[in-house]
């Protein structure tokens, strides 16, 4: 069994690095940034906030806020939807 990835090591199963801080960029011409209002997820203009800034917990295998670190990505009515928005971090795979 292969070593568990430890903070600033590549996750090879997810392509992600543990605990380093990332943004997600659109692929629009603008450029612009994954970002929080509330709870939901809508892409905005860089502005350097935290709400704009993620993380892959490995412990749970899910993505985080640095703003709202106890929550993770979620996509709206357990999958069933198109919104994604973050929720309380719960593990769980619909």
């Amino acid at each position: 069994m292969p070593d568990i990835p430890k903070k600033g090591e590549l996750n090879k199963e997810f392509g992600l690095y543990v605990e380093r801080p990332f943004h997600v960029v659109s692929a629009l011409a603008s450029h612009r940034y994954l970002d929080l209002i509330g709870n939901n997820m809508v892409i905005k203009t860089p502005n350097g906030f935290p709400s704009q800034v993620w993380y892959f917990d490995q412990a749970s295998k899910t993505i985080k806020s640095e703003e709202q670190k106890h929550r993770s990505w979620d996509i709206q009515s357990e999958g069933r939807s198109t919104n994604v928005q973050i929720w309380n971090t719960n593990s769980q795979w619909f």
